[in-house]
């Protein structure tokens, strides 16, 4: 029982100096995103050989073989966080192995986070035509105690979904953002991998003269998760039929 109790006594402290650290503290975090080399190895050693439709092999030679990295940028700022992905103009429209990378890095959402409210929001405006704010899921870690060095910060390895999200955080940077709304680890996010994609950090400012502008998303409908997923799955089948 007093084990508990201290346990409890450290963790309260802990989360308490690290909410406190985040006051007054400021930054801005570049990132490139690029294909997972784990997923592209795949993709040429086994599901390249199983297609047999060449234009779908051309496009997917040029998602996982020759595809430009995207720039996407996080600004934070006393215990805020905003994320998003940069040049959405600059993106050749009919460049479809480009679009889909850029969707695999955020898309046009902007990904909100409030540490000192607990609130974390996801804001779309592309999928269905009208701008949705929902909630972001609440994530769950596991933590390792496996570590290297990211632009010269020690940084330790954590997953989750079983090993299929995993991220690299520094706890000397007392931020627990990270790209695309990944969010809850003691330590800014330094590199992400999630799904095709890989984020890694490229420019790190800490408390820049001009602090960064962190707003709360607008101009939208609130709505829950499920709501979301719901009109989600109702524009799909308006387009594609139940079913699919």
């Amino acid at each position: 029982m007093k084990l508990l109790k201290l346990c409890v006594i450290v963790a309260f402290f802990l989360n308490v100096t690290f909410s406190f650290s985040q006051t007054n503290f400021s930054g801005i975090v570049n990132y490139e995103t690029s294909i997972n080399e784990r997923k592209m190895i795949d993709y040429v050693n086994v599901k390249r050989k199983k297609i047999k439709n060449k234009q779908l092999i051309k496009t997917l030679d040029k998602v996982f073989l020759n595809t430009k990295s995207i720039k996407s940028t996080l600004l934070f700022s006393n215990g805020e966080g905003l994320f998003h992905v940069d040049d959405k103009i600059s993106i050749n429209e009919k460049d479809l192995a480009e679009k889909i990378i850029r969707i695999f890095s955020g898309g046009s959402k902007i990904y909100y986070y409030n540490d000192s409210t607990k609130n974390y929001l996801i804001k779309d405006c592309e999928s269905v035509g009208e701008c949705l704010i929902y909630d972001n899921t609440l994530l769950e870690w596991e933590l390792t105690q496996e570590s290297k060095i990211i632009n010269g910060y020690t940084s330790y390895k954590a997953t989750r979904r079983k090993g299929k999200v995993v991220a690299w955080y520094t706890p000397t940077i007392p931020v627990n953002f990270g790209p695309k709304g990944e969010f809850g680890l003691p330590g800014l996010i330094l590199e992400l991998e999630v799904g095709k994609v890989i984020f890694n950090a490229t420019k790190i400012v800490l408390n820049p003269k001009k602090q960064p502008k962190v707003e709360k998303p607008t101009n939208g409908k609130l709505v829950s998760k499920d709501e979301y997923n719901k009109i989600l799955q109702k524009a799909k089948e308006s387009v594609f039929g139940k079913g699919n």
